[in-house]
């Protein structure tokens, strides 16, 4: 597919800007820092960004988009029961918050809690995406429910809440501290709230 120019300054200042916020936060990086890493004068950025505010709304969403298609082709994939791709999500969660790598660190937990005084714009998208992750997640659930992969005893919605913002808290949490201690406490209280089916059946007799 041949990309063309236009949109592939806009992808490369999109893509510049993630590395930075990611790095520096959203507030830390200065539009000049942006403009002389993605090395694109100041009136390309106006030309498709009308702010700064709204360029990190651009980035929210698309953050979104990626986050719920990477959910997808997960919870969709064959030859695993619904609770094994549960499992497999957070423990993706557990290699991506213990990268070295910022970039590959959740944008919620880095952002959300400093966006929400600057900005009501993202923090509306913010909200937006929580909200539309737990629903992703409580779907996943009543399937594996449904399936027989994971105990019927098991409340969908309110598990697919917890679950979520429990770690959310955890990698902020190992943010703070730098360990890896919360986000695995987070991964064994999981175990616990999804049980296997069988485990239910086998304490049931």
């Amino acid at each position: 597919m041949i990309v063309k120019k236009s949109e592939a300054t806009r992808r490369h200042i999109m893509e510049t800007g993630r590395k930075l916020i990611a790095e520096q936060g959203f507030s830390g990086m200065g539009l000049s820092t942006l403009l002389k890493s993605a090395g694109v004068p100041k009136g390309s950025f106006y030309h498709y960004f009308e702010s700064k505010e709204y360029f990190g709304c651009v980035l929210v969403q698309q953050y979104l988009e990626e986050y719920m298609a990477k959910l997808d082709e997960l919870f969709e994939a064959e030859g695993k029961t619904m609770r094994e791709k549960l499992f497999d999500y957070w423990k993706l969660w557990q290699a991506y918050q213990w990268s070295d790598d910022p970039s590959k660190h959740c944008l919620i937990v880095k952002l959300s809690a400093e966006v929400a005084d600057i900005s009501a714009d993202m923090s509306d998208l913010f909200t937006l995406m929580i909200s539309s992750i737990e629903r992703r997640l409580q779907v996943a659930i009543q399937v594996g429910i449904d399936e027989g992969s994971i105990a019927a005893s098991v409340s969908a919605e309110m598990t697919a809440k917890i679950l979520y913002q429990m770690w959310l808290g955890a990698s902020l949490i190992g943010k703070v501290t730098g360990r890896k201690d919360a986000l695995q406490k987070a991964f064994e209280t999981t175990e616990r709230m999804l049980p296997a089916a069988y485990l239910q059946n086998i304490e049931q007799e």
